[in-house]
């Protein structure tokens, strides 16, 4: 409660509690959030008038936070249809998405929906990673995204020849941004690995918290920032 503006993470620790509708409220009414009945009428409210990052908070705070999914998966999956989409536009509505109680997440009716939201999460991360120089887990990342991409049917505008084509122009073109143990010879980016690095460059933009930058070290492990 000490945090200035700390609406949003009060949405997201709220969003993410168990308990039952009574203890929700209970919990609602301490960090000064609507009861759940209220969240609902808000939600469908924000929904009617177009306001997406709204209706998605007030669902999360809800009994049925999953009505959350269908509409911000469709958002982020417009956006990335467009030619000049950027990481800013979906970020901040898949974080939250991902603040969903997991056991309704695990819902059987929610089984595409989360095999989407995974798949996006996981390219929005690799991206992300790229932004704040986690290089460590930028190539894993775009692999875990391929490999949902194969063995899950779902319906996202991302392809494994893209996902493939962005890895490697990123790692002809970024170079310098990560160590190898071995010297390797360096081999010039081709021309079309130019252009789908700047393409990802203009997606990814600069990171505007420099603190987020590189990776924290600490005994015994190199992490990205805040992982744990």
């Amino acid at each position: 409660m000490m945090i200035p503006n700390n609406e949003l993470h009060l949405v997201k620790m709220c969003a993410f509690y168990p308990g039952g509708t009574a203890e929700i409220n209970d919990l609602h009414e301490k960090c000064n959030l609507p009861d759940v009945e209220e969240c609902m009428q808000l939600a469908q409210t924000a929904e009617r008038e177009g306001n997406i990052f709204e209706s998605i908070k007030y669902y999360l705070l809800t009994i049925e936070p999953e009505k959350a999914l269908p509409i911000g998966i469709q958002y982020v999956k417009e956006q990335i249809s467009s030619s000049d989409w950027t990481l800013d536009s979906v970020c901040p509505f898949l974080d939250l998405l991902s603040y969903m109680r997991t056991e309704r997440l695990l819902l059987h009716k929610c089984s595409e929906l989360r095999n989407e939201l995974l798949i996006l999460c996981g390219y929005i991360g690799a991206l992300l990673a790229i932004r704040r120089q986690y290089t460590s887990i930028v190539p894993a990342l775009y692999e875990y995204t391929s490999q949902l991409l194969k063995r899950r049917e779902v319906y996202v505008p991302l392809k494994i020849e893209q996902l493939s084509e962005e890895l490697d122009a990123w790692r002809a073109c970024a170079r310098s941004l990560y160590k190898s143990t071995e010297e390797l010879p360096f081999t010039p980016p081709s021309g079309l690995q130019q252009e789908v690095y700047a393409t990802l460059v203009s997606r990814i933009k600069e990171e505007p918290l420099k603190g987020m930058i590189g990776p924290d070290y600490v005994t015994g492990s190199n992490l990205p920032s805040h992982s744990d």
